[in-house]
């Protein structure tokens, strides 16, 4: 039993290379592996081996929230001025990353110097850094190359410089430019897009869980479905990330473990910290097991947020049931939205022949700007006119992939925090006008009760109220003993007792 478990192990996480190793691959390329190849054994019927954390390296990113005292957790970049609203690039090819803006945020961004700022922080702009090599760097070697062969290879003969029209290359140019506008036009609105989801992700949730506060009557029921709208945009995250947001996460590093065992670290430290009181931990342990075979977790969470719906029929209103239910779907149509984002790219044929064109034209711009600006000029003018065209395409490329750019971690946090405050703060109101009916009903009852005791009190003999010497006491002692009836005979069953 134990091997055909290994072996299953083994067959679900099989040994993946990022670029396949010949007989004569270079020195140094390593194999890259999904997950770990012989997985640890720790397992147990309570808790099997794909949920146990220490089967997994210890999670670097993750900070449980417990930890945080209010800090945040997100590496804002504090070299920039102005910069703590941009989270911290690792890699000169990472993009920009925005965090939810603030009133501040706002203020900064329409400020009247806010082109000063941004001139200074220019050589800190992902584009120029990502474009430096090899796009601007081919460029400006092309340039210095024609000033060379132009002016000491030819010593300047007129008739045998290198050169083009500028007159006939200004509508390549602009041609190009409105090419590159068009693109990322196209790429922003997949950007949009994608950000309405995760907007309707976040009011989805918010109804369904006011909702599961308002109608499901078990309280085991509520805490299940609030504890599974926690989990949702943590594997959504995931899911529409590899790294589950955690951008400064290396994927090639000799020195560390295998990258996917990395990740499903991470993913399980996220998921312990919604399930931190013990219960429910078989939702926990069902979401851990799919991830790590490779499942859709997002489609394993909704199925258990819909077992949570159907086991509350009968004890809530089928009104309240198919309303619920209706969150769900809701939840269910953004999903598979960005599903059909994040699995379809624009036309590769668009992006292959925009590339083409931006690589001829930024490399025959020395041409066409030599014969006006002379060799000085041409170096500059040529790699600043293919900085500003460039960039429109590269922000173009960058956002088309719009679940690599949004704080989607962020977004997840806020969810956390709603849906803790809906569950934290929710209280049953009470009309005013009727807890003051109830309150007066049960001073009444009171009232009434406190008017008949002396009543009773005084329909009984005199002396009888159990105070007053022999009275009282032959007045219990009839009390005790048994009732006759008219002819003095005792009844049947008092009969047999005595």
């Amino acid at each position: 039993m134990h091997l055909r478990r290994l072996r299953k192990l083994s067959l679900r996480a099989p040994r993946t290379t990022i670029r396949s190793i010949g007989a004569g691959s270079k020195p140094g390329f390593q194999q890259v592996q999904a997950f770990s190849s012989t997985p640890s054994t720790t397992s147990t019927p309570e808790m099997p081996f794909e949920a146990n954390p220490d089967n997994f390296p210890k999670p670097e990113f993750w900070i449980p929230r417990a930890e945080r005292k209010g800090r945040s957790v997100f590496k804002a970049d504090n070299t920039m001025w102005f910069g703590a609203n941009r989270l911290l690039r690792n890699d000169r090819r990472c993009p920009s990353r925005d965090l939810n803006f603030t009133p501040l945020d706002w203020a900064n961004h329409r400020s009247p110097y806010r082109r000063i700022r941004h001139m200074i922080n220019i050589f800190k702009s992902s584009t120029i850094q990502r474009l430096f090599f090899p796009e601007l760097s081919m460029t400006a070697g092309i340039a210095l190359g024609l000033a060379y062969y132009n002016e000491i290879v030819v010593s300047g003969a007129a008739d045998a410089m290198l050169s083009i029209s500028p007159t006939a290359f200004g509508g390549a140019t602009t041609a190009i430019g409105i090419l590159a506008g068009f693109r990322l036009n196209a790429s922003y609105g997949r950007f949009e897009e994608c950000r309405i989801f995760w907007g309707d992700t976040n009011n989805a949730i918010r109804d369904m869980a006011r909702q599961t506060k308002m109608w499901l009557k078990d309280p085991d029921q509520q805490a299940r479905m609030l504890k599974l709208l926690k989990a949702y945009p943590v594997v959504l995250n995931f899911h529409l990330n590899t790294k589950g947001g955690h951008h400064n996460m290396q994927r090639f590093d000799s020195k560390a473990a295998p990258f996917g065992d990395r990740v499903h670290a991470e993913f399980l430290a996220e998921l312990r910290d919604i399930y931190t009181d013990g219960e429910d931990i078989t939702d926990f342990h069902r979401m851990a097991k799919v991830k790590y075979n490779g499942g859709n977790t997002v489609i394993e969470v909704l199925t258990l947020m819909g077992e949570t719906i159907a086991g509350s029929v009968g004890t809530v209103d089928s009104i309240y049931v198919r309303e619920l239910d209706e969150q769900m779907q809701r939840l269910c149509a953004v999903f598979g939205a960005s599903e059909r984002v994040l699995r379809t790219s624009l036309p590769t044929s668009f992006t292959r022949h925009t590339s083409r064109l931006m690589f001829f034209w930024s490399n025959a711009l020395p041409f066409a700007y030599y014969s006006t600006l002379g060799p000085v000029g041409t170096v500059f003018a040529s790699v600043f006119t293919s900085w500003a065209i460039q960039s429109i395409e590269d922000i173009g490329v960058q956002l088309e992939e719009p679940f690599f750019v949004l704080p989607m971690r962020q977004y997840s946090d806020g969810i956390f925090d709603a849906i803790n405050q809906i569950g934290n703060n929710y209280t049953v109101y009470e009309l005013p006008s009727l807890a003051a009916e109830a309150q007066a009903e049960a001073e009444a009852e009171a009232a009434t009760a406190t008017e008949a005791l002396p009543a009773y009190e005084e329909a009984r003999p005199n002396g009888t109220n159990g105070t007053n010497g022999t009275n009282g006491a032959a007045y219990h002692a009839d009390d005790a003993a048994p009732s006759r009836n008219r002819n003095g005979a005792l009844p049947l069953k008092r009969q047999h007792e005595h």
